[in-house]
Parts: C-alpha cells; sequence; structure tokens
C-alpha cells in the first residue's frame, strides 16, 4: 500500500495532455494517450488536429491576418493609386492582386497550421530582402500614399516582421521540428 506521501510525489509532476482532457472529460478521451507526432498512426490521423499549437506560431497567425488586413486597408485608403496602377496595368492589375491575397491566405495557413518548415524559412527571407526594399521605395511611398494609407502599409510591415520572428522561438522551433507531442486514440491494452 502506498502512503500519502508518495502519492503526492507521483501526482505532484508535471501534467501531461492525456490527463488535461480526461479531467475536462473531452468526448473521445478516453483512451488518449501522449505521443510523438513523428510516430503517429494511420489511426492517429483523424486527431491530427488536437495536435497542440504553440503559443508562438497561434500569434503568428493572429498577427500575420492583422498584416494582410492592414495592407487591405492601405490600398483601400488610398484610391488614386489603385487607379494609376488599374491605369497602368488595367487586367494584369486586378488579377495580381487577386492572386497575392490568395497566395498570402495560402502561405498563412501552410506555415501555422499545416507546420511547413520550408514556407516559414522562406517567409525569413522574404521579410529580410523586404526590410531594404521598404527603405529603399519610402521617398516614393510616402509621396504617393496619403497618411492613413502609409500607416497602414508600415503596419502590415512591421506586423509581418514581427510574425516571423515569432516562427522562430524555441516553441515555435521545437513544433516545427515535429519535437512537439501529439494525440491519438489507442486501444485499451
Amino acid at each position: 500500500m502506498r502512503t500519502m506521501t508518495e502519492t503526492h510525489s507521483r501526482r505532484s509532476r508535471k501534467p501531461t495532455l492525456s490527463c488535461a482532457c480526461r479531467h475536462l472529460l473531452l468526448p473521445g478521451t478516453a483512451n488518449i494517450r501522449v505521443g510523438r507526432v513523428g510516430s503517429m498512426t494511420i489511426e492517429g490521423l483523424k486527431h491530427a488536429d488536437l495536435v497542440v499549437r504553440p503559443r508562438s506560431v497561434v500569434w503568428y497567425e493572429r498577427l500575420a491576418w492583422v498584416a494582410v488586413a492592414a495592407g487591405l486597408a492601405s490600398s483601400a485608403a488610398n484610391p488614386a493609386l489603385l487607379a494609376r496602377n488599374y491605369d497602368r496595368y488595367a487586367n494584369g492589375f486586378l488579377i495580381l492582386f487577386a492572386v497575392s491575397i490568395t497566395v498570402q491566405i495560402i502561405w498563412i495557413w501552410l506555415v501555422a497550421r499545416k507546420r511547413k518548415n520550408w514556407a516559414r524559412w522562406i517567409s525569413l527571407v522574404f521579410v529580410l530582402i523586404d526590410i531594404p526594399i521598404s527603405f529603399w521605395e519610402n521617398a516614393e511611398f510616402l509621396q504617393l500614399l496619403n497618411p492613413i494609407s502609409a500607416i497602414f502599409y508600415y503596419t502590415a510591415h512591421t506586423l509581418n516582421l514581427i510574425a516571423v520572428i515569432l516562427l522562430f522561438r524555441r516553441d515555435a522551433r521545437e513544433w516545427f521540428s515535429r519535437k512537439r507531442l501529439a494525440l491519438w486514440d489507442v486501444e485499451p491494452r
């Protein structure tokens, strides 16, 4: 028979994710076991959405969506620039605008939801290339943009930079390297 101190010392360990699921009485979590994502079975793929994303990746996704919204607000706040670009490029401008928004949406999904490490590194490269370009184009943009549009434009760039930096914090690096734990159903033994 165990003494109270033995029981208490066993329970004082850091609680696992499976314990939390059992205590919360989540449906279908009675036989959940904690394991590594790399060793997931086909049966466990139905619970792949139960993988806990690190806080850095969650904040990346939030900031990236706000950056996209700020970029759209920057475009909407300066209709003269939109009209100038539409006059220069006609149908190509609309197609490029729609494709760029679609690519941004897919990119955020690849990084934050599908856990693509190569997309994380390419994001870093694009942000590093974008820093000198935004300074180089600063004079032209300040002449073409009205103050509200400029605020949204530089807010979008700043948020995008911060979001990508978050992808390289320790918890995000572990998550992208597949070292985070995942949940899946296991038959009772």
